[in-house]
């Protein structure tokens, strides 16, 4: 009896207008949308790789004592399904001597209508699209039979009402699915024609995998949320308006709103003002050691009765006023060592402070959000591509492994000394500055399971909205009345 009722189930739904308007819009928009990903991707891949190579030819060898290192930032080969937070993240990282680097981003838009409208990637496809198509395929499944009285007539047959559900969610499951998996094959098939993109690689076919898993998750979520609002509807008309309503509410509503609410909750200044008090503070240390500095130097100088006219210059004339400079800088030294220690652990503090309170309003949003299947779904696909809320830490790690590998093979090997004239440096007899190379950055995205790890909790609030749906979908059907 089953098995008929899901043939039924399936049979109806090929046969309707929606059917064909759906397949219609998965069959274009989908392919279409991974074709413009992967153009997207070998883009940023080809970007990437000139300013790499640029910079490895002509900074690759010999080093300067204020050498700064760059480093650049691969885009993510899975960022073809989900773009995620990478236009927003920095590019490249600058390491220096204080062992505080600095990053940043490339302002140059290409084409500025892109920032305008989201970009049309797979979790896009997926979530506005796909979504929408198991709504529109369901929402009158229950109300519509209702009005024409087949609903009664079936549970009059003494079918259990449980199977009826379970047959309408597996007959419109697998005929949203079939649109589905032909558009995802033609995608494939697109992705596999770039020299870039090789889906049978070992770092793209298990994520993806994983990413299809999730995705058939996500419609069988979407069917029982749209045969839950049809049990709950009296009629058609009712059952799209409310349809309509949800899917907006989930899908656009709470995303949107959940950061603006967290902004509210725990608000954090912007990066601006936070750039601005790191000026300051570093400003005002400077300033003491200023201080401290033009004070050692007139101390040594009135210690060994040198003319008060080699003080204010940076190469003394006379022999009292040669000690006395020699003796400045001698003391000076570690005392310029100290503040500057001093000076990068305060940065230091502040940026992991901020960096501490931005995770906290972050999490809140997230949080907030997940009261929706939406946001479960984006945060699982775009973990697992890279390019989740988390590659900003991730980012910072790499960034910072890669200051410790310039500081050891670099910035130890240089020796500092500072005084009034200015800064004078030393080299070890092992270190040869025209022939030191500075390390590449070897950038690393998490692992399969590390992004697993990350999103367990999301999959498992997919699969319990899931089950929410069902269970309400069946409470209200065993509460109809066939009179």
């Amino acid at each position: 009896m089953l098995k008929t009722l899901i043939k039924k189930e399936i049979t109806s739904a090929i046969l309707d207008l929606r059917f064909v308007i759906a397949a219609l819009l998965c069959i274009v928009l989908i392919p279409l949308g991974m074709y413009v990903s992967r153009k997207d991707y070998e883009h940023r891949l080809a970007a990437y790789q000139t300013q790499h190579q640029e910079y490895r030819q002509r900074h690759g060898k010999g080093v300067e004592p204020n050498t700064e290192a760059q480093a650049f930032r691969p885009p993510s080969i899975l960022s073809i399904f989900a773009m995620g937070v990478d236009p927003f993240m920095p590019d490249k990282v600058t390491t220096a001597r204080s062992g505080l680097f600095r990053t940043t981003k490339e302002s140059i838009v290409d084409n500025p209508n892109s920032l305008l409208f989201v970009k049309a990637d797979f979790i896009f496809s997926v979530v506005f699209i796909v979504s929408l198509a198991a709504l529109i395929f369901t929402f009158n499944s229950f109300s519509g039979e209702r009005e024409m009285g087949t609903l009664r007539l079936v549970i009059a047959n003494s079918v259990p009402r449980s199977r009826i559900l379970l047959a309408k969610v597996a007959g419109n499951y697998v005929a949203l699915s079939i649109p589905f998996i032909i558009s995802v094959l033609i995608a494939l098939l697109m992705l596999d024609a770039s020299p870039d993109v090789s889906i049978i690689s070992s770092n793209v076919w298990p994520s993806f995998l994983v990413i299809m898993g999730v995705t058939f998750l996500f419609m069988l979520c979407m069917v029982s949320l749209g045969l839950c609002i049809s049990a709950f509807t009296r009629n058609s008309m009712e059952s799209i308006v409310l349809a309509l309503f949800v899917w907006a509410l989930l899908a656009i509503c709470i995303p949107k709103v959940s950061p603006m609410v967290a902004d509210v909750l725990y608000p954090v200044e912007g990066a601006n003002v936070f750039d601005t008090n790191k000026r300051l503070v570093a400003e005002d240390i400077d300033n003491e050691l200023v201080e401290e500095r033009e004070a050692l130097r007139k101390k040594c100088f009135e210690e060994l009765g040198a003319p008060e006219s080699d003080m204010h210059t940076t190469q003394p004339h006379t022999e009292l006023g040669q000690k006395a400079n020699a003796q400045y800088e001698q003391e000076f030294a570690p005392i310029d060592e100290r503040y500057q220690k001093r000076l990068a652990e305060a940065l230091r503090r502040l940026e992991q402070d901020y960096r501490r309170r931005t995770n906290v309003r972050s999490s809140i949003a997230t949080n907030l959000s997940r009261i929706s299947p939406f946001s479960s779904y984006t945060y699982i696909v775009s973990e697992l591509s890279g390019t989740g809320v988390t590659e900003p830490d991730n980012f910072d790690r790499n960034a910072q492994r890669y200051q410790d590998q310039v500081k050891q093979a670099v910035y130890d090997k240089i020796i500092v000394k500072r005084g009034r004239g200015g800064e004078a440096y030393e080299y070890p007899n092992e270190f040869d500055p025209r022939d030191a190379l500075i390390p590449e950055m070897v950038y690393s995205y998490p692992t399969l399971a590390q992004a697993l790890q990350a999103v367990g909790f999301d999959i498992i609030m997919l699969g319990l909205f899931t089950v929410l749906f069902f269970s309400l979908a069946l409470m209200k059907l065993n509460r109809y009345d066939v009179r």
